[in-house]
């Protein structure tokens, strides 16, 4: 999930109350923006995020094939597409111009609207495999880059600014994986990023600039079926300089990820080593059954550990969600967070998301 400004406690007492905000302020202190994903769809069908996304790494806009094979056709009930089918228009205008958003907002149990994210996207093709990306938000335009693929996107090259390369991008932006790792929602980083598809495994290579600081990754995935069963599975490095003597949030990170599909049945899961001397670990797990079409019962496990000994800054908790998808485009997402060990162990909370894509 996203997470909003520390406003939200200013209409409460101190005491009782504001433990009550606790566990909300961490949901949302870390930013508004997002760069989310939904990487348990890559391990449904089998297909890299590339073909679903204008970024090749995955998350943010759509492309024409990711709204309409999969968001308009899978992500909605399917006797409520029906209402909608004949009036669906398609993201491209004319030949060379993709437009998108993303707009989402947070229920509180007290009943209190939180507007959390309204993003614009605007793709510029100028010429087939040549694109022109940028993301427009309140404070501008926080992503652009210039995209080149060719041999079927089999080899990329971005240049610009962009969110980094690192595991998995769950919908839960909250997950340690994200945060203990420096990955919060507004991250977009100016670099150069380097893509190659060899023998259907992916490789990706990053250079990237921080304020000075250089952020230096490396990836590779690999998708496909096994009989049955979907699969995705992968690996991430990334090294970070230090800057006056820290690495600025930034930390040295490992990153080991993987799905499995099944049916109605999806797993995933990560497990990262953090710092430079692997002395913290996070890991992240998630269960999503079908009920049908446009209906997910959601499990989320996170788990973070500052020093690998127990000893002192454990932090876990699990979340239960539902995703509804009551029409194409329109995503409402109940959850319970309950709080297991950690700074935000006094109490569990209930909130609501409600998010619109396109």
């Amino acid at each position: 999930m996203n997470r909003m400004g520390s406003r939200i406690g200013q209409n409460y007492s101190v005491g009782a109350r504001a433990s009550l905000w606790l566990p909300v302020l961490t949901l949302l202190v870390f930013g508004i923006t997002s760069a989310w994903g939904f990487p348990r769809l890559t391990v449904e069908h089998a297909e890299s995020c590339k073909n679903c996304h204008i970024n090749p790494t995955g998350s943010g806009a759509r492309s024409e094939y990711g709204n309409f094979t999969t968001a308009f056709n899978e992500l909605s009930l399917p006797w409520t597409k029906k209402l909608v089918a004949a009036h669906y228009k398609k993201p491209r205008i004319g030949d060379a111009l993709i437009v998108g958003f993303d707009s989402r907002h947070l229920v509180l149990r007290d009943g209190s609207l939180f507007w959390m994210q309204t993003d614009g996207y605007l793709t510029v093709e100028p010429f087939k495999g040549f694109y022109y990306h940028a993301r427009f938000t309140e404070r501008g335009v926080t992503e652009n880059y210039a995209l080149l693929q060719v041999k079927d996107q089999k080899y990329s090259l971005k240049a610009g600014r962009f969110y980094p390369a690192f595991g998995l991008h769950p919908d839960d932006h909250n997950s340690y994986i994200r945060t203990r790792t420096g990955h919060p929602p507004n991250y977009y980083l100016d670099g150069l990023s380097i893509g190659a598809e060899l023998y259907g495994t992916e490789l990706v290579a990053e250079v990237m600039d921080r304020f000075g600081q250089g952020v230096y990754g490396a990836q590779v995935t690999r998708t496909g079926t096994f009989k049955t069963f979907g699969y995705y599975a992968g690996l991430m490095y990334r090294l970070s300089e230090k800057v006056n003597g820290s690495y600025q949030g930034v930390p040295h990170a490992k990153a080991a990820f993987a799905g499995l599909s099944y049916d109605r049945f999806t797993a995933l899961g990560e497990f990262d080593l953090i710092g430079e001397d692997n002395s913290s670990y996070a890991t992240y797990a998630a269960l999503y059954g079908r009920v049908v079409y446009g209906l997910y019962a959601v499990a989320e496990y996170n788990f973070y550990d500052a020093d690998r000994h127990l000893k002192s800054g454990v932090n876990e908790y699990i979340r239960y969600s539902i995703e509804l998808y009551p029409l194409p485009f329109v995503q409402i997402r109940p959850s319970f967070t309950d709080y297991l060990r950690g700074e935000f162990n006094t109490r569990d909370e209930y909130f609501l998301q409600i998010h619109f894509g396109y």
